[in-house]
């Protein structure tokens, strides 16, 4: 779930910011501002507290796909284009 989250915030950032001329150096840039920003380990604790919260007090499989839909609502929280 994570890497999921991490990769689309990084390639938008990456779309974003260079127009689409993406090169290795402007790649290589967006992936260190995205470690320095602290939006990894904010993806990650988010992913952790909702599989604490989520997960430790149901017993059997919900109905719906709540993994897919955190996923979703985390792209929309990180990534500027989809807000």
């Amino acid at each position: 779930m994570s890497y999921i989250i991490n990769l689309t915030v990084i390639l938008d950032d990456i779309f974003r910011r260079t127009g689409g001329n993406v090169t290795e150096n402007a790649a290589m840039k967006v992936i260190g501002t995205h470690i320095r920003s602290g939006r990894r380990d904010s993806i990650h604790q988010d992913i952790r507290s909702f599989v604490t919260e989520t997960f430790s007090i149901r017993f059997a499989v919900p109905q719906k796909d709540l993994v897919l839909e955190k996923t979703i609502d985390l792209i929309r929280q990180y990534c500027a284009s989809f807000v």
